[in-house]
């Protein structure tokens, strides 16, 4: 299991919180299986004093339904703590109700596992919170020097791998208004035209090489074999915001589909990226009608009402 996890640090401390002892027992065997460092918290309450006493937790695994503080709450009280809003939660959960599910995407939760959790879906889940986290780290230490962004009014890039993908995302979301916001989604958007765009792996294909643990052997298989392939980006300032163009040489998708809540999709291990893009990341995301390029904009300033 190890193996499949080559990006992530194994020394990594997550945080399990849990009012059920054995949920948080099994979830906590599960974590050091994979490799990382496990703390354990049975409330809310408690995982609350433990993020605060900088313990260096890179990703929380989170119970939703615990007496006293739940879990969208103990979310809400992350995202507006300066020091802690970094920090990815995933939300694990015995519910399966699509409205319970974008309470905690709007609150920022980053992802769901359905109790019980499957071993290898959780090891691709914590590998790609634990990549987001990284990618906002690193662009937190870049905002310093982004006058060039500003100065820039358009910018043309051609990316083809997931390494391509994660490397640019950052860089992008330098040219957004708010960057800290923009790079999950920068990113979701990215990495969708690698996997399904050039790579032609969908929905369904992706939760089940996840579940395996074939997904990066097979992007590697399947990106040899269209070495000309390229996904493109285009940046563009406009008046009243930042517009960002997606292009990838695939055939599209039911785009539709993803920008909700689906009950059938609530369990899935993946296909959440394009549905927090649009809600925690930009201001609009819209595809055209194949599916294969995504317009995303961000305002300059936060609209008023009045």
């Amino acid at each position: 299991m190890r193996s499949d996890l080559q990006a992530t640090p194994a020394a990594a401390t997550l945080l399990a919180v849990d009012d059920d002892p054995v949920a948080l027992l099994m979830i906590e065997g599960l974590l050091v299986n994979l490799g990382y460092q496990a703390r354990t918290a049975a409330s809310g309450e408690e995982a609350l004093v433990l993020l605060s006493q900088g313990l260096g937790i890179r990703a929380i695994l989170l119970d939703r339904e615990m007496p006293g503080m739940n879990g969208v709450e103990v979310v809400r009280r992350l995202k507006a703590n300066r020091s802690l809003a970094r920090i990815p939660v995933i939300m694990v959960t015995g519910a399966n109700d699509p409205e319970e599910i974008r309470e905690g995407i709007d609150a920022g939760v980053f992802y769901y596992l359905q109790k019980p959790v499957d071993a290898r879906i959780l090891a691709s889940v914590v590998q790609a919170a634990l990549r987001q986290a990284e990618q906002s780290r690193l662009l937190q230490e870049g905002e310093t020097s982004t006058r060039g962004f500003e100065l820039t009014e358009a910018a043309k890039l051609e990316f083809r791998s997931p390494g391509d993908a994660a490397s640019l995302a950052g860089f992008v979301a330098n040219y957004f208004p708010d960057p800290d916001r923009a790079v999950e989604g920068v990113a979701a958007l990215f990495f969708n035209a690698v996997e399904h765009g050039i790579c032609g792996i969908g929905f369904e294909e992706k939760g089940r090489l996840i579940a395996s643990g074939g997904l990066v052997e097979e992007l590697g298989r399947r990106l040899a074999a269209r070495p000309r392939m390229r996904a493109r980006a285009t940046i563009a300032r406009r008046s009243d915001g930042i517009m960002l163009l997606v292009d990838d040489p695939g055939r599209g998708f039911d785009w539709r589909d993803f920008l909700s809540v689906e009950v059938a999709r609530s369990s899935a291990g993946n296909g959440r990226g394009i549905l927090r893009a649009k809600a925690l990341c930009f201001d609009d995301l819209k595809y055209n009608a194949s599916g294969n390029r995504a317009v995303a904009f961000m305002r300059n300033q936060p609209a008023f009402e009045w």
